[in-house]
């Protein structure tokens, strides 16, 4: 997710600090993804989310997963666990998450098939999560000074979730090779809501093979304060043909859950599961 994502998620995760009015410019990009970025996002989160993976046959994948997320000094650590299907069972990925952008973020998947721990390198994150329309590097966040803003509208609506929500429109690109290696984008347009501070939709150039991808977040309520996106839509096209879609559906979301604990980010819980 960079954050905008996993601000899923959490993926989104996609994704704290309160901004007060008086530090967030309303003209500024650069201070509007500043205080995306330190949004409240919850601590200690535990979820459930069904993905279904869509092909541009109409095909469809499903996968049940379960996650977990901890908040510590100078960043965070999440961990993602396959339930199904049978053949994925035990797969897990386990992503440490520095504040400091100048600092490689960590991510080792677990396969259980050939019993290894797989690192992922800076140059395989913008490849796709388990066949998804999702990046290994969708699952991190963004480190807004590795990005250049501009505003494209100050004003745009969305539709949300039967109604319609005020936006900024800006666009991102990346400036530092880091940034430009690890998302594989070429720049973004991204819809922020001006009264929630988050990403509402996403839809960014990919460099290799001139693609397109759309991500949308839905079902917005709030989870002990905090506005979580329960539905997250993310469609990758090459021209007007949609090529895959992903659906991700939370069953379950809590934050300040006391069965998550510091020992379970570890790669030893990686390879044992949850």
């Amino acid at each position: 997710m960079n954050k905008y994502l996993f601000i899923i998620v959490t993926i989104i995760s996609f994704l704290q600090i309160s901004i007060g009015s008086a530090e967030l410019d309303p003209s500024d990009a650069s201070s509007i993804m500043a205080a995306v970025e330190a949004r409240l996002d919850g601590d200690q989160s535990k979820s459930r989310l069904v993905i279904t993976i869509i092909d541009r046959d109409g095909r469809k994948r499903e996968r049940i997963v379960q996650s977990r997320s901890l908040d510590f000094d100078g960043g965070s650590k999440q961990l993602m666990y396959f339930e199904s299907p049978a053949d994925i069972r035990g797969t897990a990925l386990l992503s440490i998450d520095y504040d400091d952008g100048e600092k490689d973020d960590d991510q080792w998947l677990y396969f259980p098939s050939l019993h290894k721990t797989t690192r992922i390198s800076s140059g395989e994150k913008s490849g796709s999560f388990m066949g998804t329309d999702l990046s290994f590097a969708d699952m991190t966040r963004a480190d807004p000074s590795h990005y250049e803003y501009r505003i494209v509208k100050s004003s745009v609506n969305v539709k949300l979730d039967g109604s319609q929500e005020e936006c900024w429109l800006i666009e991102s690109r990346p400036k530092t090779k880091k940034a430009k290696d690890e998302t594989g984008y070429v720049k973004s347009r991204i819809w922020v809501s001006k009264s929630k501070l988050m990403a509402l939709k996403i839809k960014a150039k990919i460099r290799k093979g001139k693609k397109t991808k759309i991500i949308q977040f839905k079902d917005v309520k709030q989870v002990d304060g905090i506005w979580t996106a329960h539905q997250i839509i993310a469609r990758t096209k090459r021209g007007k043909s949609v090529e895959s879609t992903t659906l991700l559906r939370f069953s379950e979301f809590s934050y300040r859950n006391p069965d998550v604990k510091p020992e379970l980010f570890t790669q030893g819980q990686l390879e044992r599961g949850l």
